[in-house]
């Protein structure tokens, strides 16, 4: 196995042992907080919901990227057959985005609401900046990552590029080492 598919597990066991579990433990935190379930702020409904919102996205984020992406990422890395269907990383890649653009929506949206002086408590603003700083943080490390292996580890690169129909090696198409003109 190469050295940097180690490396990768580390980051990926980092993120699923520690980040997002912690992620975890703040939302259900901001949700249970008795000065929120007991506030008479005429907004509290809202925020409640926002706040279940964000909680969703973000269980489907953990479980897509549990279940299909970090999977995918180590696959591109242990294929050694020619022949082997590879995922196609790039179109995991920009649900995920997606999934995380909708995340930061809801934690920018309850920034916004904790900016009014009636709310009484901290922990949605802990949420929110968790979101906000350390979660985009985890994130953009995550990404130049891929992006070094694409460039640095030959192995990931080749395969990177295979599973997005990009890599020739027993296409038709006429190649550098191709006597076939166009």
């Amino acid at each position: 196995m190469c050295k940097h598919a180690d490396q990768t597990k580390i980051i990926i066991d980092h993120l699923l042992e520690e980040v997002y579990p912690l992620l975890a433990l703040k939302i259900k935190y901001a949700l249970d907080c008795n000065n929120l379930q007991h506030s008479i702020a005429p907004e509290k409904q809202v925020m409640t919901d926002l706040i279940t919102d964000l909680k969703n996205e973000f269980q489907s984020l953990v479980t897509y990227e549990q279940k299909l992406v970090f999977p995918s990422v180590l696959k591109v890395f242990l294929a050694n057959k020619d022949n082997e269907v590879l995922p196609n990383l790039g179109d995991l890649l920009q649900l995920t985005k997606s999934k995380e653009h909708k995340l930061m929506h809801h934690a920018r949206r309850l920034a916004l609401m904790l900016e009014v002086p009636m709310w009484d408590t901290q922990a949605q603003a802990i949420l929110a900046k968790a979101f906000l700083t350390d979660f985009t943080t985890e994130k953009l490390n995550w990404y130049k990552m891929i992006e070094d292996r694409t460039k640095s580890c030959s192995c990931f690169k080749k395969n990177y590029f295979k599973g997005e129909n990009l890599y020739q090696k027993k296409s038709n198409l006429p190649n550098e080492h191709s006597s076939r003109k166009i």
